[in-house]
């Protein structure tokens, strides 16, 4: 079997999460920790820091070595084996009896729902093979990897650095990057602006307490306020022909993305699930000037915490006006989100693995009144 290229090629230095050799003027959240340190220390926990990292050990949620670490395929001489040697972690591939290993160096996606993982060769980024899925605790083919398919060749374009990590200056070839400007996370900076100026000034400045070169995004209209979480989370679009990484928070989101055709602005796809469009949809979007940070707080993990996403809700609606409050009681405020915002498959976001496809749940931001989810919630407690 031919081999396109030698995978795993390190760059001249190991990629940081935060690099002050990028000319935008983005430095990366620890930049932030000598000034901002109590939300710096809950920061580093959220979901949006976790969206890409160094796929040290320490960080590989999927197993490595033993029977769990293998991904068999419908070709029978075709199989995966996740392993670990040297401290680094690798995934090798077995064809009948050849055999080849490309080092995992990189982890996209936060693992709520999966993490995917990439490998340098030069300063060009791929997708390795196997992805590993959250929920059912299992290796699978990576997204955009056919069954079976043992290329190690899947680029990574800008669009995806653009919703995965903070910032990376780009060359001329789709998946050629200035790898040590990457900053990895989704860091403050996505949501205030790059923070050189800032940092700059107030460490001239160090008496002075407004804040300045900074974007406050509740201080903004709530249409742009909604721009700057848009950039990740409005479904599919793409980078227009300027570039990825040219939003700055104050920005019109249109001015640097464009949904891609025959795109259904309410309808889910792939990662997002189009949080913004499907949120527009709701009567408590429609009726209020609620925006995403009236729910989430960007500044901590709050994963899974459905009593205090609950309590969110509660502080617009009373509970007796619930159809639920005689039956629940009490119980109603511990869990209004799974009866109003369900997590439920989508045809938008599917993997091929050797038994069939897998539809992973998302959860749905149109709230609203939805029986068979209220049925469900019921059955289950």
């Amino acid at each position: 079997m031919e081999i396109p290229f030698e995978p795993g090629t390190l760059p001249a230095k190991k990629s940081k999460r935060g690099s002050k050799t990028n000319a935008a003027g983005y430095l990366g959240a620890e930049s932030f920790q000598e000034c901002h340190a109590d939300k710096y220390d809950t920061f580093i926990h959220t979901a949006h820091h976790q969206t890409s990292r160094l796929a040290s050990l320490q960080e590989i949620t999927g197993p490595l070595n033993g029977e769990r670490s293998q991904m068999r395929t419908l070709h029978p001489e075709i199989r995966f084996e996740m392993l670990e040697r040297d401290d680094t972690a690798f995934q090798r591939v077995s064809f009948f009896d050849w055999q080849f290993e490309v080092p995992m160096q990189l982890i996209m996606g936060s693992s709520k729902m999966a993490e995917t993982y990439l490998y340098w060769h030069g300063e060009k980024l791929f997708q390795l093979n196997c992805t590993y899925l959250t929920e059912p605790d299992a290796w699978i083919n990576s997204p955009g990897y056919l069954d079976g398919d043992a290329a190690y060749a899947r680029p990574i374009i800008s669009g995806c650095l653009d919703c995965h990590s903070t910032y990376v200056e780009l060359k001329k070839e789709p998946n050629l990057y200035a790898t040590e400007s990457l900053i990895l996370g989704i860091s403050c900076e996505r949501c205030h602006g790059p923070g050189q100026q800032h940092v700059d000034y107030h460490r001239a400045n160090p008496n002075e307490k407004k804040s300045e070169y900074m974007v406050v995004p509740s201080k903004l209209s709530r249409e742009r306020e909604m721009d700057v979480c848009g950039q990740c989370h409005m479904g599919n679009k793409a980078p227009k022909a300027a570039g990825a990484f040219q939003f700055r928070p104050g920005d019109r989101i249109e001015e640097h993305y464009e949904l891609l055709e025959d795109h259904d602005e309410s309808a889910n796809s792939v990662h997002a699930s189009n949080q913004i469009g499907r949120l527009a949809l709701s009567a408590c979007f429609q009726e209020s000037e609620m925006a995403c940070v009236q729910c989430h707080n960007p500044h901590k993990n709050e994963r899974g915490m459905t009593e205090v996403f609950s309590q969110r809700c509660l502080k617009c609606h009373q509970e007796n006006q619930c159809g639920m409050h005689e039956k629940l009681g009490p119980k109603l405020r511990e869990n209004c989100i799974d009866c109003h915002m369900p997590k439920r498959a989508t045809d938008k976001l599917r993997v091929e693995t050797s038994v069939g496809q897998i539809f992973p749940p998302l959860r749905d931001h149109h709230i609203r009144v939805d029986q068979k989810a209220t049925e469900n919630y019921l059955n289950s407690n």
